[in-house]
């Protein structure tokens, strides 16, 4: 959550708007971002998008995974020969709708992690081919994409993608599972 703010602050004190970013078309090396909210703002489908389009590595760190035709579109990903791995919460990934064990059963490497205590993984962001990031409030379920108010923001930017890449490094060596 602290990276989602400082992101949001950095973009308001250099004059960019996440929304319309993308559609600035300028040549310099400024950041692609673009917002995305949910219910029925096609979250998923621009999220499997990423997914086909990826040629190298894809990480994931996900609270709530539910959403089959993203786990599908995983699952072809890896058949292509994407690097594939992911960090999901423990309690959720045992729920009764969670796809996490058919990704394990479909040989994609998966951590499980519980927070400090009684917390929780709460994290939900992913990392494209080590240059673009996903990230934001939505859950890969069928709930984010129908019926909750949820938000996600890509980030087209190595430097931005190297952060969240060394975040998805640290939860991976602390699960525990």
């Amino acid at each position: 959550m602290k990276y989602f703010k400082l992101i949001l602050i950095l973009l308001i004190l250099f004059g960019l708007n996440p929304v319309f970013a993308q559609q600035s078309g300028s040549a310099t090396s400024s950041p692609i971002i673009s917002a995305y909210f949910s219910p029925d703002g096609g979250v998923r489908d621009k999220i499997i998008a990423k997914i086909n389009l990826t040629k190298t590595s894809i990480r994931l760190a996900i609270y709530s995974f539910t959403s089959g035709e993203i786990a599908w579109a995983l699952e072809q990903a890896k058949s292509r020969g994407v690097d594939i791995a992911i960090v999901a919460d423990g309690g959720q990934s045992s729920g009764k709708n969670s796809e996490i064990n058919y990704l394990i059963s479909k040989g994609i490497p998966v951590k499980l992690l519980k927070g400090k205590g009684r917390g929780i993984m709460h994290n939900k962001f992913a990392i494209f081919d080590g240059k673009e990031v996903v990230t934001g409030s939505y859950n890969w379920t069928e709930n984010a994409e129908k019926n909750n108010y949820e938000n996600a923001i890509f980030i087209a930017d190595p430097q931005v993608a190297q952060s969240y890449s060394a975040e998805f490094d640290r939860l991976k060596n602390q699960s525990g599972y």
